[in-house]
Formats: structure tokens, sequence, C-alpha cells
């Protein structure tokens, strides 16, 4: 049966594999423009070697293959979006009782390898903290905040229901160091320079169907419209690179049963 692509459910980026393979830490961008999301190849190069009797060539090669890439919109300009394309500082939002520092990482015991994306986190004084969490072996290993919380007090210990993280295992708490003593907005902070970003992306069609990027070169500017009948938004050009990891393919199709 023939395999049709259709529509985008969702784009994931992450930080390429220690070993230079696919990510396993990857997070949703979100709030995709309509239209926007495409991937192209360019038209490859060819040469021609010709002789003098005749007017057709006698031998034509792919010198070199078109590049890969794609191309999408976003309206979510959030700081963990832009940290993620362009680096720079800033944070969260951050009310009082605001997680500001982590400390000491219990990982526990049992737990089911896998990354599990914005996790609710429970314990302590506060409400409303969460994390992508990632569980190596049978121990969580890490713990990187998506939301900050309100309400919680230096010195709190934090833990997830194991139906979170895999339905198995015991025994993982985060502690609290230190928290936000004053309200403190969301804020982006530009580096000084731009350097060049390179991610693992995973794309998902309406179909299920999975394409897998293990290295892409990020190349996104800002189009902050502040016209009233329009939306600021990132373009981003995500350039297909040959994956540094040996025998890593450029780009496997994962397709829906």
């Amino acid at each position: 049966m023939a395999k049709k692509i259709f529509g985008l459910a969702s784009v994931k980026i992450g930080a390429i594999a220690g070993d230079g393979g696919m990510s396993t830490t990857l997070t949703t961008v979100g709030e995709t423009v309509s239209g926007t999301a495409t991937m192209t190849q360019e038209d490859n190069t060819v040469t021609d070697f010709t002789i003098e009797e005749s007017d057709s060539p006698v031998e034509s090669i792919v010198s070199v293959a078109g590049k890969i890439a794609f191309n999408w919109s976003s309206y979510n300009v959030s700081y963990s979006t832009l940290y993620k394309l362009f680096g720079g500082t800033g944070n969260l939002p951050q009310p009082v009782g605001a997680i500001l520092t982590a400390g000491a990482l219990t990982g526990g015991t049992g737990y089911t390898p896998g990354f599990y994306e914005n996790v609710a986190l429970t314990g302590g004084s506060g409400i409303g903290a969460r994390a992508n969490i990632t569980v190596t072996g049978a121990a969580v290993t890490l713990v990187e905040f998506t939301s900050l919380g309100e309400g919680y007090a230096a010195g709190n210990d934090l833990t997830a229901s194991n139906a979170d993280i895999g339905g198995t295992g015991t025994g993982f708490s985060q502690d609290i160091l230190t928290v936000q003593t004053v309200l403190a907005l969301e804020k982006w902070e530009a580096p000084d320079a731009f350097t060049d970003v390179e991610k693992s992306l995973q794309l998902t069609d309406k179909k299920g169907n999975v394409v897998l990027i293990p290295r892409a070169k990020i190349s996104a500017k800002m189009a902050l419209s502040f016209a009233k009948d329009k939306l600021g938004q990132l373009d981003i050009v995500a350039t297909v690179l040959q994956p540094e990891k040996s025998g890593e393919k450029r780009i496997t199709v994962k397709f829906a049963a």
C-alpha cells in the first residue's frame, strides 16, 4: 500500500546525543504557523562530460547532491524557544516561591529508562513545578525544569508519580536549593554574537509517520510584526547534515502501521 505524508502534528528538537546520534531528549516547539512546514531538496549539481564528436555528453554525473532542509515558522516566541534557537540568557516566569536553583538529586531505583516531557512534580509547599525527566539505567539522572511553579521554599523535596516516568520505580527526589523572593517576569536576553546551533529534529505528521533527523543546522530569524492583524513569529530553517555517529543515517522515516 502506498504511504502518504499529510499535515504536521508536532516538531520536536533536542540536543544531539553525546555519541553524535539522534537525540533522546526532544521537546516540542509548538504553535507552527499554518502552511509553513515544508521539507524540500534543492536541485542536484550535474556535471556533463562532452566530446568534440558529439553534441550529447558522453557522461553525466551528479557531482553535488542538493541539500535537504525543513522550513517552518512558529508563533511560540517564548524564552525557552528563543534560548534553544539563538542561545543567550534569561529566565522562565518566576512568581514568589518559584524555583531558582536545584540542589541534590536523588535518582531512586527501579524506574523505566527514557525521556519524559513536562512531568508534573509533587511535594513541597508550592504548586505548578514541571520538568523534563531523563531516566538512565533504573534511576533519574537529569531534571530540567519547564515550569518553576510558585509557593515553594528552600529545602523542599520534589518527586513525581512513577506513572508519569515509566510506571515503575521509587525513591526519586529533587531538592530545592533557592527560590524566588520577589516577582520576576519571563525574559530572554540575546547573546552578543549568534553562533551556529545544531540540533536533532523529530517531525510527526497527522497519520503518525515520524521523520528523524539526527543532525541539522538551525538557522532562525525573528519576524516580530507589531501590526494589529498579525502575530510575531520565528522563521526557522533546519538544514540536514551528515551525522557524526558512524552508521547513522541523515534521515529516517518510520511509517505508521
